[in-house]
């Protein structure tokens, strides 16, 4: 499924990116802040959705390199919440509507 542009005014989001940033190359434009982020296939087709707890956004999708959650991976986008109890209802949330092929089943 490809990206719903109305998910950027959920009422959790604090601040998203403006566009999808190249990925892996745009990752230090990423603030390190509680967050949810999303890859991207090249088609557009949202492929993983993760969260970063404790201001760990920037570090969170670094980590993800070389792992099975950024297979086919081409751009992403991160989402910033104030809290990482809102980081963890949005991830969910997106999970349950995107279900990424990369997300592990029954998360």
């Amino acid at each position: 499924m490809t990206f719903d542009y109305d998910d950027r005014r959920d009422r959790r989001v604090a601040e998203a990116s403006p566009y999808a940033l190249n990925y892996p190359s745009d990752i230090d434009k990423v603030p390190d802040n509680a967050g949810v982020y999303m890859f991207f296939a090249a088609n557009d087709e949202v492929i993983y959705v993760g969260k970063a707890s404790g201001g760990r956004l920037r570090e969170e999708i670094k980590a993800k390199a070389e792992t099975p959650a950024e297979t086919g991976a081409r751009s992403f986008r991160w989402f910033r919440t104030n809290s990482d109890e809102l980081a963890v209802e949005l991830e969910a949330r997106w999970i349950k509507k995107y279900q990424p092929q990369n997300n592990q089943v029954g998360k």
